[in-house]
């Protein structure tokens, strides 16, 4: 098991600019309306809104499946700060994240907004029912694009529930490989420290890896190693059915006699803003 472990999805974390700059932790201030009736929970795209809205932090209309901008997407959320009554403190506190119809006339929330920021996030599913099992990359996902999902977070830690999904369909089980048409988010790296490996008995033929016993560890995404597969050549998971594994290429030998194979899964990947999909670098206000 990896260690720190990555339990579900927590939003997205700045960790540096592209090119490898350092972040300096800077945000830029944006109103939020008093009594906005929706959760901003750390780590939220967040979009500036519309109509009445305009100006103010909403949440944000890029979808788990988005292959086009969200007018007015302006970053993601680490924060508010607003004046609270009835003591023993007065004045603007800090907090976490914004409560749904929290009543506050002064309210500000902080935005990454840098275009150019890179952020920390886990792998998730891609459909419309939003799920907080953890999935997994590997490096064949670099330079591939991703998608945002998430809906609410914990009212506990105030984290978000979102990550990035590596197509607008992928589970624990479904076909996945590197999506390289339209979607929010370009995938630059994977995160090794919260590395899983899962080391299994099968056997191999052409694209099929047969396993001695099912195993509920093994995910889509995850890389392969093991006899008769060419070393550097990123073989990873694409469906998993039971004890039957389908993987992206042909392995170079087929294996007829069960010997230990490896997966190792990446539960983190580093995204940033695909052009076009933030509002500094889209030409459409709101």
């Amino acid at each position: 098991m990896a260690y720190p472990s990555v339990p579900a999805p927590y939003g997205l974390k700045p960790v540096n600019l592209i090119g490898g700059r350092v972040y300096s932790g800077s945000t830029r201030m944006f109103p939020i309306v008093n009594g906005y009736s929706t959760s901003l929970f750390n780590g939220d795209v967040v979009d500036l809104g519309t109509g009445n809205n305009i100006g103010n932090l909403v949440t944000t209309g890029l979808t788990y499946s988005s292959t086009s901008a969200s007018n007015g997407t302006i970053g993601v959320f680490v924060g508010c700060e607003y004046s609270t009554t009835g003591g023993p403190i007065y004045g603007k506190n800090r907090f976490q994240y914004w409560q749904a119809s929290t009543t506050a006339t002064d309210a500000i929330g902080y935005v990454v907004d840098d275009p150019q920021a890179v952020f920390k996030a886990a792998v998730v599913n891609g459909g419309s029912a939003q799920s907080s099992t953890v999935l997994y990359a590997c490096n064949a996902f670099i330079g591939a694009n991703g998608f945002y999902s998430g809906a609410g977070g914990s009212t506990t830690t105030g984290d978000s529930a979102g990550g990035i999904a590596l197509s607008a369909s992928a589970t624990t089980t479904s076909a996945v490989t590197p999506a390289t048409g339209g979607a929010p988010f370009r995938i630059v790296g994977i995160v090794p420290d919260t590395a899983v490996s899962v080391v299994q008995s099968a056997t191999t033929s052409s694209t099929t890896i047969t396993l001695s016993a099912s195993n509920s560890s093994i995910y889509p995404g995850m890389a392969v190693s093991g006899p008769g597969i060419t070393a550097g050549n990123n073989t990873y998971v694409t469906t998993v059915n039971g004890t039957t594994v389908t993987i992206n290429r042909a392995v170079g030998t087929a294996q007829s006699t069960a010997a230990n194979f490896t997966f190792t899964g990446y539960p983190e990947v580093l995204v940033t803003w695909n052009f076009g999909f933030h509002s500094y670098f889209n030409a459409t206000g709101v």
